[in-house]
């Protein structure tokens, strides 16, 4: 449940930052994001 909570509170901060960073750098940030996030699932497997 925590670690659903702070999951949530990473997305919304991600999304804020991505926001104000405009949607060219939106792109690659969210490939980049993707990548680092597919890692991090796998390691929680």
């Amino acid at each position: 449940m925590r670690a659903n909570r702070l999951m949530w509170f990473a997305a919304g901060a991600v999304t804020m930052a991505m926001y104000l960073q405009g949607p060219h750098a939106l792109m690659e940030r969210g490939y980049a994001l993707a990548g680092s996030l597919a890692l991090w699932a796998n390691s929680l497997i």
